[in-house]
């Protein structure tokens, strides 16, 4: 019986090749768990930040289970292996999907060996893939693992999807091909994050537009700020949750994540 967990980190293809800062070690404390994902993006833990033309490398852990009702209760069937499959990157502004080549990032899976495939994770064992490279370019990302479960019902292989959602990847820097610049201005700050009711947007030095995006890309709030005047803006009625805060003027943007908690 075999499993094929298809992580789709929303980076683009998954990619096997050389090390460029050398593998990952699967050394992640995961305690009495069955299973885990660091960083786990449902308790809020995220990959680090990136910046253009700064060599990256961060690490994803996982713990295999060896049965599928500990990820799924709906799934109580033996585990034999996890696929690392591929990677998709989605631009939270104009929501093009993008690979990991395009902006570029590589993950590298490490499973100690015991495949020849080195991103086939046999059940009841921790793994690793870092995700490294060079960034080429800004942005922010939604970063997302789709995964497929292959199980044996009545003697047949089923494929059982799955998703891991929440991640985000931030790249800063200069360099968008619109010509935007995308770092952010000294005089802006956002506080309070997390926010509960309302978050305060620093006087500015110009004229701007504010957009907030919730994790699908959907705007929930646009409004336009006058220079010199703080902005403040009511989270009431939005769902808890990691939204997108872009403020653009004339040529210059910046996006930063804002995070919700209601009462």
């Amino acid at each position: 019986m075999r499993i094929l967990l298809q992580f789709s980190i929303v980076l683009g293809l998954l990619i096997v090749s050389p090390a460029s800062f050398g593998q990952c070690e699967p050394d992640f404390d995961f305690g009495e768990a069955e299973w885990g994902a660091s960083p786990d993006a449902s308790v809020g833990e995220q990959f680090d930040t990136a910046y253009v033309a700064q060599p990256y490398f961060d690490v994803f852990h996982v713990l295999v289970p060896t049965d599928a009702s500990a990820i799924d209760p709906a799934f109580a069937l033996p585990l034999d292996s996890v696929v690392l499959v591929s990677t998709t990157l989605i631009d939270t502004i104009t929501m093009q999907t993008l690979s990991l080549e395009d902006v570029g990032l590589e993950i590298i899976c490490n499973n100690m060996g015991s495949s020849p495939n080195a991103c086939t994770l046999l059940a009841g064992a921790q793994y690793c893939a870092s995700l490294e490279g060079v960034p080429t370019g800004p942005g922010v990302y939604q970063l997302s693992l789709d995964v497929q479960a292959y199980v044996t019902v009545f003697g047949i292989p089923v494929a059982q999807p799955y998703v891991f959602s929440g991640y985000i990847m931030d790249i800063v820097g200069e360099g968008n091909p619109d010509g935007i610049l995308e770092q952010q201005p000294e005089a802006i700050s956002w506080f309070p994050n997390p926010a509960e009711d309302s978050f305060r947007l620093n006087p500015m030095s110009s004229d701007a537009s504010i957009d907030v995006r919730d994790m699908s890309g959907r705007i929930v709030r646009q409004v336009n700020t006058l220079a010199q005047n703080a902005t403040v803006i009511s989270t009431q009625g939005w769902s808890s949750g990691i939204y997108f805060v872009t403020w653009t003027s004339n040529a210059e943007r910046f996006t930063t994540k804002m995070v919700v908690r209601q009462n």
